[in-house]
């Protein structure tokens, strides 16, 4: 009753923003205007122009124009082609046809093993192809038809998105970048906030948690930047500007990191209160220009001026910790970089300043490499495929032994609500159920109360614009407006809509098989999944504060490296605890040692950071101890203690006090000894309990 009850609330929570109608008018035209015209053309399959139309548009994920083309391109092509063989292939015995579901829908699948992007491709496949099975055609001139419907429905769909709106190369990097600053502005605002009021140590950790998703946001907008410039011999000065104003954000988040470890120690002592008002002024003057360089980034054109100077608090503070005053001093130093760069890219000038950093481009594998390394008993993608194809078989045969209509429906709908996951896996099953249910109500309403085929596809046009608009904001209630669409779609070139009533059975049978398939076919619990993920953060985590021991620079690529790896580890160990939650059957309390286990690798990761970002002139005791070392040793100790679910060992003494002339480089010091202590303390408890099991 516990995940239930967490799967009803994902169902009815609303995300903020606003609904992209936008991207609804563009998808209400893609399925719209290529149904109709091959309507009027007399084509009697032309509903499948829309289907493709409305899969190429969901396709388009964004960033620059030759990833977009090339995806909507392949989806266009392939589903032409499936299209055409699964038609013609339909009709054929039970038993052939199960073996065809087995085979294209595992298959379809299990290409996810390149990339996420070729798992989305493989998904629209695999929609198209049991569509198509489901409907044969009569001979070749059928198939024929059925593949130059979808491939018309596809190349306008990315003729809309691609050719009639302006062509603007870099609006998907400049996009990127200024969502970065934006998320920067918004931790330079939270950190001039907390300064003044001085909270309590949770809210400090709530704080550093939320610097791990502008590392996300800097992922995103390097793959965009490293794909427009990818292939172009004449780099443009636009592409520069972007590359100088990228390459500055991954600092950045480092010293707003260090300067929010370094005010927590700050706003513990009552005579540094001139210190604090002069940190939260100095954000608030960040936040401030980082939002101008944003909107100047995402719109060059419209060249934003300060309407009046804006002023740092220069002013020295004979209070000021020496930390913290070269953080500031660094913090001024590069947005007023950011600021003029800005200023140059609105006014078309070279940049003020050069970069010695290469755009960071994702490594690409060979072709057989992501194949070898995916085909073995253990990899999640194989086991996935072949789960997928499995439910999809027994969908097919489980309806037709019940003779239920529409079987190719229940196929489709086991196979969407079908995910890796246990937890997705329910939340789609009551999500896609219930969307069901009140579609194929309304798809039967519409389609008995309407007759004409062209006020028909008015209405799926309207109904295709708002779901997709929704989809930003809620699943479920895309799901509930888009089940009329393909209800509608997929038989409007029969006329018989007598089958609407008939799928809500067959989905409630889909989402029985999907939840049967991920329960009970090669079961992969979050609570085996989340010990690795962890244990990789605190490998991450050692590493990175043994390396920023032996550098003695804060610019070294290999510390810069190790923190990125650190962020991605730590991403993907909460992403894995957001799932445990949704799976774990206990009480939400047994799961509060994970939670600190995760807080506190954060925390450990800000003070090393914090250190890392002290002058130069200001020796730490850090870089010239064996404090690195040691606590690095209790970290890889803790990591394998978790990964083995056995208790960790006695973490060795490590000295709690040091001597070193700034107050604050010596208290984060001894911070690392106390949350090493915590860290076991979690996973001791994590142990003692048996909340998660052994890999």
């Amino acid at each position: 009753m516990r995940r239930f009850g967490r799967h009803l609330r994902n169902l009815i929570r609303v995300q903020p923003g606003r609904p992209a109608f936008a991207l609804g008018l563009r998808a209400a035209v893609a399925v719209t205007i290529p149904s109709l015209l091959l309507s009027l053309a007399g084509l009697q399959q032309a509903g499948w122009a829309g289907l493709t139309g409305l899969l190429v548009t969901l396709a388009d994920r964004g960033g620059s124009y030759q990833v977009r083309a090339r995806v909507m391109g392949t989806v266009t092509a392939l589903g032409a082609v499936v299209g055409g063989l699964a038609t013609s292939s339909g009709g054929g015995s039970l038993w052939a046809e199960a073996g065809l579901l087995l085979a294209g829908v595992g298959i379809s699948t299990f290409v996810r093993s390149y990339s996420e992007t070729a798992g989305m491709i493989g998904g629209q496949m695999a929609v198209i192809f049991v569509a198509s099975l489901g409907a044969p055609a009569v001979g070749l001139e059928g198939a024929v038809e059925r593949g130059a419907c979808l491939f018309l429905g596809g190349a306008w769909s990315m003729l809309q998105a691609l050719v009639l709106w302006p062509l603007r190369p870099y609006r998907p990097a400049r996009k990127g970048v200024a969502s970065v600053y934006d998320a920067l502005a918004d931790a330079a605002d939270d950190l001039a906030r907390f300064t003044r009021s001085c909270p309590g140590p949770e809210k400090w950790a709530a704080a550093t948690a939320r610097h791990g998703s502008i590392a996300l946001k800097i992922e995103d907008a390097r793959e965009r930047l490293a794909a427009v410039r990818v292939g172009r011999a004449d780099e443009s000065r636009r592409g520069h500007h972007l590359l100088v104003l990228l390459e500055m954000t991954e600092p950045t988040v480092g010293m707003l990191l260090a300067l929010s470890t370094a005010t927590e120690v700050v706003c513990a002592d009552p005579a540094m209160g001139a210190a604090r008002r002069k940190i939260a002024r100095t954000c608030e003057a960040y936040a401030v220009r980082a939002r101008r360089v944003a909107a100047v980034t995402r719109d060059p054109s419209r060249r934003r001026r300060p309407s009046s100077p804006l002023r740092f608090p220069d002013r020295p503070l004979q209070q000021m910790p020496v930390a913290v005053a070269e953080l500031l001093r660094k913090l001024r130093d590069y947005i007023r970089v950011g600021t003029a760069t800005a200023e140059a890219m609105a006014h078309g000038r070279p940049s003020p300043v050069d970069t010695p950093t290469r755009p960071w481009t994702p490594s690409r594998p060979g072709l057989l490499a992501p194949l070898r390394a995916n085909l073995t008993p253990d990899s999640l993608v194989l086991r996935h495929a072949v789960r997928s194809g499995v439910v999809a078989t027994c969908a097919l045969l489980v309806t037709r032994a019940l003779g239920l209509g529409q079987v190719h429906w229940v196929v489709l709908s086991a196979i969407g609500i079908l995910q890796p996951y246990a937890g997705g896996t329910e939340e789609r099953a009551l999500q896609r159920g219930l969307g069901t249910v009140f579609g194929g109500l309304l798809a039967a309403a519409l389609a008995g109360g309407i007759e004409n085929r062209m006020v028909l596809l008015l209405v799926i046009g309207v109904l295709t614009a708002i779901s997709v608009s929704l989809l930003p904001l809620n699943f479920g209630a895309f799901q509930i407006l888009l089940t009329p669409d393909l209800l509608l779609l997929a038989t409007l070139h029969t006329g018989d809509w007598s089958i609407a009533l008939n799928r809500a059975i067959g989905v409630t049978i889909a989402a029985v098989l999907a939840v049967c398939g991920v329960w009970f076919l090669w079961p992969t619990s979050e609570r085996k999944r989340f010990p690795d993920a962890a244990a990789s953060a605190l490998r991450a985590d050692s590493r990175y504060l043994r390396l920023v021991a032996a550098s003695g620079s804060a610019t070294d690529d290999a510390v810069n490296l190790a923190r990125r790896e650190f962020g991605l580890a730590m991403l993907e160990a909460e992403a894995s605890f957001e799932r445990l939650m949704t799976e774990f059957r206990g009480p939400a309390q047994k799961l509060e040692p994970a939670m600190t286990l995760l807080a506190y690798a954060r925390r450990l990761a800000a003070a090393v950071t914090a250190l890392r970002e002290q002058p130069s002139a200001d020796s730490t005791p850090l870089a010239t101890s064996e404090l690195a070392q040691e606590a690095g040793g209790a970290l890889d100790a803790l990591a394998d203690s978790l990964r083995e679910g056995r208790l960790p060992p006695t973490l060795p003494p490590l000295p709690s006090q040091w001597e070193t002339a700034d107050p604050v480089s010596g208290q984060l010091i001894e911070r690392v000894p106390r949350q090493l202590q915590i860290l076991s303390g979690a996973v001791a408890r994590l142990a003692e309990e048996r909340v998660l099991l052994r890999t």
